[in-house]
């Protein structure tokens, strides 16, 4: 393991530049190593119990090629997370100075997320653990009221939160339940909380399957947040870093720091729950991690495959305080009402037609067939979609749906297939490229 070959360098290390003196191996925070934190720290810093930082030299170590990533910092692009060997140096008024010996590596191949280790002298842990504190308070995102959307993992481009509660076309008793708890936690909840001497943090989880609205409605709620006052953190895995835990911290410390009641909205959370890191991601369900902002902070997770949430998250109380199951359309009244809502002035009273076929379907299905039939009408040089040209549609992505089922049902391994012990998402049959 790459962590013990930074622990076997660090204690030579260690023997060469401090001989004899005894000192704890500690497993270290990724952002003592991060770029901004060592900008921002800089030599003379302060620290709680009368020490001080005195400043950083980079070490050689043979087991760690240095490499940083980068991302924007307010307008600025700057170097972040950094893999790298440091001799971090402290003095405090009536002690001789010393150093703790810290080195971070990637090591998983397939995981973009820094292990640090440290060898800290033994009776300087408290000093430690206010440099690793300082360094924290410099990475983790500024919430400031400027702003009331916080991308961690991205851009803007990746959220944006400007869905009318009113366009959600989803059951009035579901929709009444999500917004109940939402109002309930924020407006009550948060003080009872408090008294009980809890973290005020609650999770709710959306699970469906793809196309049935949950980031719609993700961005109808943070909408509601925003005009209530509150702030959003949205967790982005969708660039090159995909989803990881790192991310995750990130956006809690984000929380934890905010000045104001928070939103956190992370979609896809089955994505994190792979290797290592779903131990990570159970302890901030537990509560162990759980960010402890005072003004409240309510997650709303989303997963299409929630059989991937295994029985300790999803049936343990506590980690997950409610679970709504967004369905497919129901009823006929309900499948009327969202393609009355898709073909917008295009409806017409002969479409009621196709109400049976779209029964069990997800609303995705609704909207790509009204768009579908519209662009048929369109490359005719129609005005009108007619009855026609809307069966015409959902009778040509039924045949879609049936074909990749039938490719899904019959496909063999290529190749040499997947690795050994690498655990795949199950897959789902999602011609559409449907996004909820």
């Amino acid at each position: 393991m790459q962590y013990e070959r930074l622990v076997q360098w660090a204690k030579t290390t260690w023997e060469q530049r401090w001989p004899g003196r005894p000192y704890h191996t500690i497993w270290a925070s990724s952002e003592c190593s991060n770029m901004i934190a060592q900008n921002q720290l800089r030599s003379g810093r302060k620290l709680r119990g009368k020490a001080r930082y005195d400043g950083l030299e980079v070490l050689d170590c043979p087991v760690i090629v240095p490499i940083s990533d980068y991302g924007t910092r307010g307008k600025k692009m700057v170097l972040t997370s950094t893999a790298g060997a440091y001799a971090f140096k402290f003095s405090a008024e009536g002690y001789d100075p010393f150093e703790v010996i810290y080195a971070s590596s990637y090591f998983d191949d397939d995981v973009q997320d820094l292990t640090a280790v440290a060898l800290v002298p033994s009776d300087k842990l408290e000093t430690w653990a206010a440099f690793e504190f300082a360094c924290a308070r410099a990475v983790r995102p500024r919430i400031r009221r400027r702003r009331d959307v916080y991308i961690i993992g991205g851009t803007d481009a990746f959220f944006d939160p400007t869905v009318d509660w009113d366009d959600v076309i989803l059951p009035d008793d579901l929709k009444r339940d999500l917004i109940e708890d939402m109002e309930a936690f924020f407006n009550k909840g948060v003080h009872i909380y408090r008294q009980l001497k809890l973290a005020p943090f609650r999770k709710l989880l959306l699970a469906g399957v793809p196309g049935t609205g949950k980031t719609m409605l993700c961005a109808a709620m943070a909408k509601l947040a925003i005009s209530h006052g509150r702030i959003v953190v949205y967790v982005s895995g969708s660039d090159r870093d995909g989803a990881s835990f790192e991310k995750i911290q990130r956006a809690l410390q984000a929380v934890t720091a905010a000045r104001y009641p928070v939103l956190l909205i992370v979609e896809e959370i089955d994505a994190y729950l792979q290797g290592d890191d779903k131990a990570r991601v159970l302890n901030v369900l537990d509560g162990v991690e759980s960010p402890n902002n005072p003004e409240g902070a309510l997650m709303l997770a989303t997963t299409n495959y929630p059989e991937v949430i295994d029985e300790r998250i999803a049936k343990r109380p506590g980690r997950l305080d409610r679970i709504f199951v967004i369905p497919t359309i129901q009823d006929e009244g309900h499948a009327e009402q969202m393609l009355r809502h898709y073909m917008a002035d295009q409806w017409q009273e002969d479409h009621l037609a196709v109400i049976p076929d779209l029964i069990d379907q997800p609303g995705a299905f609704v909207r790509e067939a009204a768009l579908h039939a519209r662009m048929l009408a369109a490359h005719s040089h129609q005005t009108e979609v007619t009855l026609g040209y809307l069966q015409q549609s959902i009778e040509s992505l039924l045949r879609q749906i049936r074909a990749g089922n039938d490719f899904l049902r019959d496909r063999r391994p290529i190749g040499l297939g997947n690795s050994a012990g690498k655990a795949k998402r199950p897959t789902r049959p999602n011609p559409f490229g449907f996004r909820d």
